[in-house]
C-alpha cells in the first residue's frame, strides 16, 4: 500500500512505498530545516544495473536518483563496490519502479538494508517513467519525500512553499562533506612512473584505481586546503588532477582562483567537475543543463580521429565552448547535443574530459584516455599523437 509521496518543487506528486530511511511526516518536514530532510535535486539515471556504484558516487551529493531500470536490487550490495572513499553515500533519496526484496548471494546485503544503514530515503512502486518524462520536459528540480498516503492541495502548497525557501544548488556547499579530511597517499600496483596530486572534490574510487594501475602514485588532498601549499614543499608532482564531484561549478570561485594561481606551473588534468573548474580557471564559463547527462551510453566524438566512444556520464552542468580561450582546442563533443566533452590547452598545459572514462558503471572503451592523460602530463603529447602511439603499441 502506498505510504509515501514524492513532491516536486513545481507541485507534481508521485506516490510510492517507502523503504530505507523513513520519510518525515508533513508536520516533521515543515518544522525542520532542509539539511535534515530527504530533499534533493531530482535526476534520472538510465543505467540498467550497477546501482551500487551509482548510489555511492559522491557526485550525487544533494540529489535524489530516479532509476529508469524496471527492477533494482536483485544481486544485493557489497562494500567492495563502493565508489565513495568515505563510509556512506551522499545522495538524499532513491526512487525505484520495483525494489527487489528476495534473497541475494552469500556475503551481500539487500539494497533495502543498505539504505537503512546509509540513511537514504527510498521509494518503490513509483511510476519512474512518468517522473523521467516530467524531468525531460521541465528540468531537474528539488523534490522531497513525505510520509503520507494522501496530501490535500493545501498540504502540497505548504510543501512547495517549504521547498522554495531552501537555498538553490548554487548557494550550497556539497564538496566539503565529500572530500577527504586529511591527505592520503596511494601507491601504484605496478612500477611507478609518476606522482599525481589529486584535489578531491568527491572523487570516485575507480578513478584512483585506474591511475594506480598505470604506475601513478596518487596523493589525495582535501578540497578545503590551499593547493599551493602542496606544490611548494619538498615533494614534487608531475600533474595536478582535478576530481569529479557534486554541485554547481559557479559556486566554487575560491577553487577557481587557486587554480588560476598554479596554471603553467605543472600540467592540470580534470574529469567532470574538474573539467568544468579547469575551464573556468582559463576564463571560460559553465551553464546548467535542463536535465543533464546521467547514464552509461552517451556517445562522445573525438574531433581529431572521428572515433566515437560510448561513455558513462553524470553531470548537470556543461562548459560553454564559445567562452574557452583561443589557446584551448575543443577535443571531444557529445554526439547527441554537441555539448563540450573534452578540451586541451597545450599552451597552459591543461587537458580535461567531461564524462567518466573510468566508467564504474559503464563501458570500458574510454579507459584508454587515462593513458592519454598520462602522456600529456609527462611528455606534453597531444591527444591525436598519444592515441596513435597507444594504438600502434597494441598491434
Amino acid at each position: 500500500m502506498y505510504d509515501t509521496t514524492l513532491v516536486l518543487a513545481d507541485g507534481t506528486c508521485y506516490k510510492g512505498i517507502g523503504f530505507g530511511r523513513k520519510a518525515p511526516t508533513l508536520e516533521q518536514l515543515l518544522a525542520s530545516g532542509f539539511a535534515q530532510m530527504p530533499l534533493g535535486e531530482i535526476v534520472f539515471n538510465t543505467t540498467m544495473g550497477a546501482y551500487h556504484e551509482i548510489i555511492t558516487d559522491p557526485s550525487y551529493a544533494g540529489q535524489s536518483i530516479v532509476m529508469t531500470a524496471s527492477q533494482v536490487g536483485n544481486y544485493g550490495v557489497d562494500p567492495d563496490w563502493n565508489e565513495m572513499l568515505g563510509e556512506h553515500p551522499f545522495c538524499t533519496a532513491l526512487i525505484l519502479r520495483d525494489l527487489y526484496e528476495g534473497p541475494v548471494p552469500n556475503g551481500r546485503r539487500t539494497l533495502g538494508d543498505a539504505c537503512v544503514e546509509w540513511n537514504i530515503c527510498g521509494l518503490t512502486d513509483v511510476d519512474t517513467r512518468a517522473i523521467t518524462l516530467h524531468i525531460r520536459s521541465f528540468g531537474s528540480q528539488y523534490a522531497v519525500a513525505v510520509g503520507a498516503k494522501e496530501l490535500s492541495e493545501s498540504d502540497i502548497a505548504r510543501i512547495v512553499a517549504w521547498i522554495a525557501r531552501c537555498p538553490s544548488m548554487l548557494e550550497r556547499d556539497f564538496i566539503s562533506g565529500c572530500s577527504v579530511v586529511e591527505p592520503v597517499v596511494f601507491s601504484p600496483i605496478v612500477e611507478q612512473k609518476a606522482r599525481f596530486l589529486l584535489w578531491d572534490f568527491g572523487t570516485k574510487h575507480s578513478i584512483v584505481k585506474e591511475l594506480l594501475a598505470r604506475g601513478i602514485e596518487v596523493t589525495i588532498v582535501p578540497a578545503n586546503r590551499q593547493i599551493r601549499d602542496f606544490l611548494t614543499g619538498t615533494g614534487s608532482y608531475d600533474a595536478l588532477f582535478l576530481s569529479n564531484g557534486p554541485g554547481d561549478p559557479a559556486s566554487l570561485d575560491t577553487i577557481v582562483h587557486q587554480l588560476q594561481g598554479v596554471l603553467d606551473s605543472l600540467p592540470i588534468l580534470g574529469i567532470c567537475l574538474g573539467h568544468q573548474l579547469a575551464a573556468r580557471a582559463l576564463g571560460g564559463t559553465t551553464e546548467k543543463m535542463l536535465y543533464g547527462h546521467h547514464g552509461p551510453n552517451h556517445p562522445v566524438r573525438d574531433l581529431h580521429t572521428q572515433n566515437v566512444y560510448v561513455t558513462a556520464q553524470n553531470h548537470g552542468y556543461c562548459v560553454d565552448a564559445a567562452t574557452l580561450p583561443d589557446s584551448s582546442t575543443l577535443w571531444l563533443v557529445n554526439d547527441n547535443d554537441q555539448s563540450v566533452e573534452g578540451f586541451y590547452d597545450a599552451e597552459r598545459k591543461v587537458m580535461t574530459v567531461q564524462f567518466h572514462p573510468e566508467a564504474a558503471p559503464g563501458p570500458w572503451e574510454a579507459r584508454k584516455l587515462f593513458d592519454v592523460f598520462i602522456d600529456f602530463a609527462l611528455e606534453q603529447s597531444l591527444p591525436a599523437a598519444a592515441m596513435e602511439a597507444n594504438d600502434a603499441s597494441k598491434k
